[in-house]
């Protein structure tokens, strides 16, 4: 029984037309009973371990709303927390009260998220603070759920 195989490698194509010498231990095992079969449930048991985890890890840090936004879920990862005092959408900035009170300028583009990122009025946000040019902004803005 002669077998062909095409393996490309590089820039050479290399064709193997010639019987296989051994074709005991492959031809064994195919011809087991159920052999394929226990494979091809092996791989697609794998196959949905692997999307399962992959997809749980996208759902379980990040949200987007429909303006691109990232919303992340309440974990402390060392940012303050604060409320959206305003945001004006059209001008892309507005401000973010502190826990304590002090009020911080935020600008659209250090918000989390891609595409049109804005945020609105009493919004839960986690932001880190930075001495600008003009003062106290809020770095690395996202919206808590």
């Amino acid at each position: 029984m002669a077998a062909l195989f095409s393996v490309t490698g590089g820039s050479a194509i290399f064709t193997f037309t010639q019987p296989i010498a051994d074709q005991g231990a492959a031809s064994f095992f195919l011809q087991q009973e159920g052999a394929v079969l226990a494979y091809l449930a092996a791989a697609f048991v794998a196959f949905v371990v692997l999307f399962i985890s992959a997809s749980s890890f996208n759902q379980t840090q990040f949200k987007r709303r429909g303006t691109g936004t990232l919303v992340e879920s309440d974990v402390d990862d060392g940012r303050e927390r604060g409320v959206v005092k305003w945001f004006n959408v059209k001008k892309g900035f507005g401000f973010v009260t502190r826990d304590n009170g002090d009020d911080v300028f935020v600008h659209f583009r250090s918000i989390r998220g891609s595409g049109h990122r804005s945020l609105s009025e009493g919004q839960a946000v986690k932001f880190s603070v930075v001495d600008g040019q003009k003062g106290l902004q809020a770095e690395d803005v996202s919206v808590v759920r």
